[in-house]
């Protein structure tokens, strides 16, 4: 045996995992010839004697991860720091820990009853500062893409910043950001507030998109039954169901500070559920969490992610109660597949200055007009190289310190930002030259049964034309019909904080596919729409001429007002009735309508990322209420109707636990008038006739099928993801999914409005009403088949109601098809 000399140079260094970068405690270091070894301390390092074989092997393991071999030949000094970084077994691999009998699952059912008194989330209220870096690498990159690539050889100086400690697969860091803010939350009420007072976001100005850089909406529960990532559900292994989701293995037992810790492993039961593998440090006295490592198992159902791990350290309080101390995110994005060149999002947070209970909180959270809000500090982006070295949690790493420096320089090789222009250009639709941009250029070319041959070329100012006011128009021309059409629009937002926004627009086009008060509908004049139409079926157009005001106020509470006017004049087209079928008044000679009106729209939660060309709004699982109600102006600019309108609507998405998500909408309205109106002025029941699935329609109803002046609908769809396609064996690793929905409407149309309305053209087309009847569509599918592809089986049922004694029942049947398959497209995780 050989007997160390205490003059035995030594080797210091540190255990890491290749994926997250988080240290890796308590793993055994030991050298195979000379057959002795340490093990990691808490933090991951390790100072181990130098072998006195020359060379020798370092061997590093530890339960989860593939064992380490590192050949050493310099044994002559203190080296520096030595970064050994290991592996996680392949995916689908288990942990096999043996013991006499299953302490783990013992150890398992201490945590669970001792969840409610070390859940951070327990207290009525508390408060942090809140650390934030995220970074974004590229991962499998290969020097001969560099070399090869004429396109990418411009670029070929990023090589530098390939991090050093990785041998076998290379990452190049490419982003980071950091943020800095005061977090508050509470639970009776809940709400949460979160003040940004410092953000490092180069490239991302934009104050709305500053908010997604925090801390809202981004935390994750392992206490909780079931937690969320990337908008999946998973079974947390803390669940209290979690023995019918995982195998428990407990293994040894640490001391960290003094305090006793057991080892606990946890391992998928079955395939195909959403479900995670990994470990975690339990207080050995009070059964609370120290750290708990989590990876998504091999057939979790999210699209292009190769792996997810979730790291997440809390700290003992003086109390004996536990708190947030670290989390950390990692995803490895993979659009191109496995072992290919993929994204690597890593999202670091760290608190400091914990208070729990404190009536300041409460004081700062009264300040909150709606349940969760984020507030950035104006001169957050002003902070200093210096203020960053004093105030951020940790030190960045020298990988990190080299993304900014590489962030500076890339944006200035013409490479990049012709390849930026044109990817934006692809994806986007839209061109910017300067203060102006073009397109979209999808729809430069069309077609329809109308104008045959469409060309259209909108116009529209940037950003760099000015940040509130917005200018947009296009020219289109018809070449059967042999008409220019168009439409200028103006939008004007009042700077700073206000929410105050107005809008107008001159339309002098058709419809284009429009059936609702929605300007960001679908619309037929673009590239594709000829090619997916349903055969058989002619195109039905209305002829608009149309201007527009609105003003809209929001409120930092999501609720907003529009008033607003119209005033338009409609034509129709073959095989719509003609106008002048239309007309109930004498010596009438077009159908022009002035209405005013109010809509009102309430979006608890709502997340609003304020772009220049229109607004992205993200919905909470909150409720969204809307208001409609408006009134035609008889008289008013030749104006030829008097009317009043109200309508209402009621939308949500949420998730119920352990059984998928649904989607739903409740809705209603009803036209009042003491004379008939024509059928553009009454509910026209949305149609779809394209093979695409549209959500918004009914997708087996012609357009302008069925029109109502009274109406009251619902629709429902349930996405069961994999609940019961995973029992089927051969389905597991698919990442099929299942969904079903129901859609239903009924609908009436008074005496007068049918005399009016409904008109007989044999062979040609019918306009109907429902008659007091519902009409239903019930529907069925899989998606993400391939990742990508939706496939709807849809069933209609439209029961005739009140038909005329004596009348033939196939005068008032639709000649559309009761079944229909759909595709569509769904990109999502």
């Amino acid at each position: 045996m050989w007997s160390q000399d205490l003059h035995t140079p030594t080797l210091r260094g540190r255990v890491m995992s290749n994926f997250t970068k988080e240290t890796v405690p308590f793993a055994s270091i030991f050298w195979k010839k000379a057959g002795f070894g340490v093990v990691s301390d808490s933090a991951g390092n390790f100072t181990i004697k130098h072998s006195p074989f020359h060379p020798d092997t370092l061997a590093v393991s530890y339960v989860g991860f593939d064992e380490l071999h590192k050949i050493i030949n310099d044994h002559s000094k203190d080296s520096s720091l030595l970064i050994l970084s290991l592996y996680q077994l392949k995916t689908g691999s288990s942990v096999e820990v043996k013991s006499k009998f299953n302490k783990g699952l013992r150890w398992w059912k201490n945590i669970v009853a001792h969840k409610a008194k070390n859940n951070p989330y327990q207290y009525q209220s508390y408060a942090y500062e809140l650390y934030n870096k995220m970074e974004i690498d590229l991962n499998n990159v290969d020097r001969r893409y560099f070399a090869d690539k004429k396109l990418l050889k411009p670029f070929a100086f990023i090589l530098d910043n390939i991090d050093s400690t990785t041998e076998t697969k290379p990452f190049l860091p490419i982003y980071l950001t950091e943020a800095l803010s005061d977090y508050y939350y509470s639970t009776d009420p809940q709400k949460i507030r979160e003040e940004i007072k410092a953000a490092k976001t180069d490239g991302m100005k934009n104050e709305s998109m500053l908010q997604f850089v925090g801390g809202m909406n981004q935390k994750i529960n392992v206490y909780s039954d079931q937690t969320h990532a990337l908008g999946k559900e998973f079974i947390s292994p803390l669940s209290t169901l979690g023995d019918r989701y995982y195998n428990y293995r407990g293994a040894d037992t640490q001391y960290i500070g003094g305090q006793r810790y057991f080892h606990l492993f946890f391992t998928p039961k079955r395939d195909g559920e959403n479900t995670f593998s990994g470990d975690c440090w339990i207080h050995g006295s009070n059964w609370g969490i120290y750290r708990i490592n989590l990876n998504i198992s091999a057939t979790a159902n999210i699209n292009f992610v190769n792996r997810l791990s979730i790291v997440q350290e809390f700290s003992l309080q003086s109390d004996s109660n536990w708190m947030f101390s670290k989390d950390k995110l990692v995803v490895d994005f993979s659009p191109l597949g496995k072992e290919k060149l993929s994204f690597i999002a890593r999202k670091t947070s760290m608190y400091r200055n914990i208070r729990v209970n404190d009536t300041s909180i409460l004081a700062k959270l009264n300040a909150n007009a709606q349940k969760e809000e984020v507030v950035v500090a104006e001169n957050a982006q002003d902070k200093d190289t210096d203020f960053w070295n004093e105030q951020r949690h940790e030190d960045l790493s020298s990988n990190e310190q080299n993304i900014y420096k590489m962030m500076d320089t890339i944006k200035t090789i013409p490479a990049f930002i012709h390849y930026t222009n044109t990817l934006t250009f692809l994806l986007d639709g839209h061109k910017k030259l300067g203060a102006v941009e073009i397109g979209p250029w999808y729809k430069w070319v069309s077609g329809n049964q109308l104008e045959r041959f469409r060309v259209r070329f909108d116009l529209g100012t940037t950003a760099k034309f000015s940040k509130y006011l917005r200018l947009h128009g296009y020219l289109a021309y018809g070449f059967k019909d042999n008409r220019f059409k168009g439409r200028m629009d103006v939008t004007y937002r009042l700077p700073g904080n206000q929410g105050i926004s107005f809008f107008s627009s001159y339309t002098h086009d058709l419809d284009n596919g429009r059936t609702r008060y929605n300007d960001e509908d679908i619309t037929t004049d673009n590239i594709f729409s000829q090619l997916i139409r349903r055969p058989h079926i002619r195109q039905k157009f209305l002829g608009v001429e149309e201007t527009k005001l609105a003003i809209t106020k929001e409120w930092r509470n999501k609720l907003s007002a529009q008033p607003f006017f119209t005033f338009t004049n409609y034509e129709t087209f073959s095989p719509l009735p003609e106008k002048r079928l239309l007309m109930s008044r004498p010596k009438q000679v077009s159908i022009a309508n002035a209405e005013l009106g109010l809509k009102l729209r309430y979006a608890p939660g709502e997340k609003t990322i304020a772009r220049h060309r229109k607004e992205l709004k993200l919905k909470s699982d909150l409720p969204v209420l809307e208001l409609r109600g408006a009134v035609g102006i008889a008289g008013f600019l030749g104006s030829d109707y008097q009317y009043r309108r109200v309508g209402i609507n009621i939308s949500q998405t949420t998730r119920i636990p352990r059984w998928g998500k649904v989607n739903y909408m409740v809705y209603g309205g009803k036209v009042f008038s003491n004379e008939p109106l024509p059928f553009m002025l009454l509910e026209v029941h949305p149609g779809n006739e394209v093979y695409y699935y549209n959500k918004q329609s009914f997708n087996l109803m012609n357009r302008f099928e069925y029109i109502s002046d009274e109406f009251a609908g619902a629709t429902l769809e349930h996405n069961l993801e994999k609940k019961f396609l995973s029992l089927l064996h051969f389905m597991r690793k698919s990442n099929m999914r299942q969904f079903w929905n129901v859609k239903t409407v009924w609908g009436n149309l008074s005496t007068a409005n049918q005399r009016l309305n409904i008109h007989d053209f044999y062979y040609e087309y019918r306009m109907r009403s429902l008659r007091g009847g519902f009409y239903t569509e019930l529907g069925t599918g899989l998606e993400n088949i391939f990742k990508l592809l939706r496939i709807d089986f849809v069933w209609r049922y439209a029961p005739l109601r009140n038909i005329p004694a004596g009348s033939n029942p196939l005068l008032y049947k639709s000649n559309a098809n009761d079944f229909g398959v759909f595709g569509s497209v769904r990109l999502q995780f």
